[in-house]
């Protein structure tokens, strides 16, 4: 570029100085010719005048026009260069015009190119803004529709609008009413400003519920944010769950009604299998009847047992519903465990003539602490699904023990020579009320597998199926319990003791006290809580074993007399149709031990052992 502007300037500078030149060669052929013609003419004249042409005649007009020559070039040179100068302001005006012409041109043609975008710009903005009324519109309709209540304020909480349904339900026509209506019902105020200064902190989404007018509303606050993070306005909305509210009030008052049947249809039907498993449990123990006696003796026994554990699983099943379940653990003697699980399973197998083999392997800690009814209610199920599948063969339970440090590994395999279960179904029979298709009983809730993963889950254990149709079926639960030591509380009781039993229904009276004497207890009754207080006054007594439901008082009741009125120092055990005791709650009142209804005389003499010398 440098070049070609230097090119051009020399150039320039060339033809400039061949112009000057051309301008005196041309100033001087004109002096020239002027004066010869100068002289010619001064010639002709002195000819004319005097008839002869001198020398002088010649000399003269040659340097007159020596004499102008340098004039007229002088003013030749000027002449030219004006010319030449206004030539060049003329080039350059008309370049000048030429590029104004063709600035206005284009000036003109962005003004009208601008023109014609205002024009659009314009168009699309009336179209922008009747598209943004009619979506205004539109949802301002929405949210006047909605049967729900909505408000927004600013950051400061003043309020910028509401929809229908809000004006509506306080009876006011505009926003302005809502205004007013606010300053002066500080309640309402405070229903539609709670929680605002946790929003305006967290920046994040409330909810709560409130009652406005009768009607039970559950509020969302959701805080507008701006692009730079700050809190512009509030959004609430409300939604009426006035009958949400009441469907939720009646379900929960079914359940509470439904436990309470369940809970008192166990009560009541514990008492009579009360009396058939103890009753039958005593004439067992006589040794009076053999033969078919004594089969038909152990039938009665274990059809009453297993009644008693479907009372369990339903009572289970409802308490998982209702997520009241609870684990209860406890310290129990392990081969004792083993001992009864082995005689009532042996006993289940008798009634169908089924071949049964119990194997134990390995040693654990002679005490474990473990909830031993949840644990036997498992371990009833599978047994009692075994038998109930198996017409003929037999029942192997085999368990496996392993101490690991403070831990004992168990598991148990129930394995049975049954129907089998095909591999597709093996998953589904944990299901609630689920039963193979073609397999179902004439006896049977279909909740027993659903409640026993329940209860291994609750026990933080296992429960798995290996099963092959026609070929019987293996369930295998595993557990992990800790060893205890077993620490026997030192009080001076006789082997013989004298028992206060306090229980108002006459059977489970006969069934307790015939186990009791049988004992070789001595045993005084009292049907009623001022009956019991008033024998512990008058007789001598080593233990007391209350029923929790007495028509005067609970055994909570009678419990805390002993202990804070009488100075009690015995042992205390309650008796309960209860499957689910709270521990606690009995430790809080000085119960020492708990029995479950029905009583065995197996449980009798375990509980009493704990409290003879």
């Amino acid at each position: 570029m440098n070049i070609y502007n230097t090119c051009e300037q020399k150039l320039k500078q060339w033809i400039s100085r061949l112009y000057q030149k051309s301008v005196g060669y041309l100033s001087a052929v004109l002096g020239f010719f002027l004066t010869l013609f100068i002289t010619v003419v001064h010639c002709v004249l002195g000819y004319f005048f005097n008839g002869i042409i001198t020398v002088f005649d010649v000399i003269q007009p040659l340097c007159y026009g020596a004499l102008l020559t340098p004039f007229i070039v002088f003013v030749f040179n000027q002449v030219f260069s004006d010319v030449e100068n206004a030539r060049t302001q003329v080039r350059d005006m008309k370049k000048s015009l030429a590029k104004t012409y063709v600035a206005m041109i284009n000036q003109r043609d962005r003004n009208l190119t601008l023109t014609k975008d205002h024009e659009v710009l314009r168009g699309q903005k009336i179209k922008v803004e009747k598209q943004l009324e009619e979506q205004a519109t539109f949802f301002s309709a929405i949210v006047d529709l909605t049967p729900d209540i909505i408000m927004y304020r600013d950051e400061s909480g003043n309020i910028k609008g509401c929809n229908d349904n809000m004006l509506k339900l306080l009876g006011l026509t505009n926003a302005a009413q809502l205004v007013d209506l606010l300053k002066e019902d500080h309640e309402l105020d405070d229903i539609f400003a709670k929680f605002d200064d946790i929003l305006k902190l967290n920046k994040s989404d409330v909810t709560y519920e409130s009652t406005i007018n009768e009607v039970v509303y559950q509020m969302r606050k959701r805080p507008a944010v701006n692009a730079e993070g700050n809190l512009i306005g509030i959004m609430l909305y409300g939604h009426d769950i006035t009958k949400l509210k009441y469907e939720q009030d009646l379900l929960e008052k079914t359940s509470r009604d439904k436990s309470n049947f369940i809970s008192t249809l166990s009560h009541e039907l514990r008492t009579p299998l009360n009396g058939i498993v103890g009753l039958s449990d005593i004439l067992m123990q006589t040794g009076h009847f053999d033969g078919d006696d004594m089969r038909n003796l152990k039938a009665i026994n274990v059809s009453a047992v297993t009644l008693g554990n479907i009372f369990n699983d339903v009572i289970d099943l409802n308490k998982f519903e209702r997520q009241t379940f609870n684990v209860i653990y406890e310290k129990v003697k392990w081969r004792d465990f083993l001992d009864d699980f082995e005689t009532l399973a042996h006993l289940m197998t008798e009634q169908k003539n089924l071949d049964f083999n119990f194997n134990v392997e390995g040693e654990v800690s002679e005490y474990l602490l473990l909830d031993p009814t949840r644990l036997r209610q498992i371990l009833w199920n599978l047994t009692g699904n075994a038998i109930k599948f198996t017409k003929k063969g037999g029942i192997t339970i085999s368990v496996r023990q392993h101490m690991d440090g403070d831990s004992a590994e168990l598991t148990f395999s129930i394995t049975d020579t049954g129907i089998g279960i095909a591999k597709e179904e093996q998953e589904k029979i944990f299901g609630l009320y689920y039963q193979v298709e073609g397999t179902k009983q004439s006896t049977g809730t279909g909740i027993g597998l659903h409640v026993t993963r329940n209860l291994c889950q609750a026990l933080n254990g296992s429960v798995r199926v290996e099963s092959e149709l026609g070929k019987g079926s293996t369930f295998t639960v595993s557990f992990t319990f800790k060893k205890t030591e077993h620490e026997i509380e030192k009080k001076e009781i006789k082997s013989s003791l004298r028992v206060l039993l306090v229980e108002d229904v006459d059977l489970n009276i006969l069934v307790a006290r015939t186990m009791l004497e049988k004992l070789g207890h001595k045993v005084f009754v009292a049907k009623t809580g001022q009956e019991a207080i008033s024998l512990f006054k008058s007789e001598k007594i080593d233990l007391a074993l209350l029923d929790m439901q007495l028509p005067d008082m609970t055994g909570f009741d009678v419990a805390d007399v002993f202990v804070n009125e009488l100075n009690c120092s015995v042992p205390l055990i309650a008796l309960t149709a209860n499957v689910i005791n709270d521990r606690k709650e009995y430790e809080k009142h000085h119960i020492d031990g708990v029995m479950n209804k029905p009583l065995s005389l197996t449980k009798l003499v375990e509980n009493l052992q704990k409290y003879q010398e």
